[in-house]
């Protein structure tokens, strides 16, 4: 009986392993291109047919000691994906918003454009190493008046 049962758990853990696709975000900070610890990331992930809706799934997920956050998508993947960098605004994504291809970051690794914005100046100029299944997306965490500043803007702006 007790055989069954392992068999039966090895079958259902094969299962969920082979229905899932992992996907890891890696935060630097667009200066140093040092890992950005234990930051809140976003995964937004549109429908089938690529559209974001207003009941499109967002994920979250806290980059390790290395600036990777993981994401597991169950199957079927969507056609692409939209990661969200900013958890606060004391955050500053200086990755250009865009899609991502699911496919290209399975296959090869992808990494956002910079964004041209005054706060993301005199960015790195070091080119990581990518692997299959990741995002590489750069942060500028702001200073107290920077942020203050930010929140008026956002406040006054929209």
């Amino acid at each position: 009986m007790q055989l069954v049962a392992g068999l039966a758990a090895v079958v259902i853990s094969c299962h969920l392993c082979f229905s899932q696709a992992e996907v890891q975000v890696r935060v630097l900070d667009y200066r140093t291109a040092r890992p950005v610890q234990h930051h809140t990331v976003g995964l937004l992930l549109p429908d089938s047919a690529g559209e974001i809706r207003t009941d499109s799934v967002t994920l979250s997920a806290k980059t390790d000691g290395h600036g990777i956050a993981v994401f597991l998508l169950t199957k079927p993947l969507p056609p692409s994906l939209w990661v969200l960098p900013e958890h606060s605004l004391a955050d500053w994504s200086c990755t250009q918003t865009q899609q991502f291809s699911t496919p290209e970051v399975l296959q090869r690794g992808l990494v956002g454009a910079f964004e041209n914005h005054p706060f993301c100046k005199n960015h790195t100029t070091i080119s990581p190493v990518m692997h299959p299944g990741e995002v590489l997306v750069y942060l500028r965490r702001l200073s107290g008046w920077a942020a203050f500043r930010r929140f008026l803007h956002e406040m006054f702006n929209g």
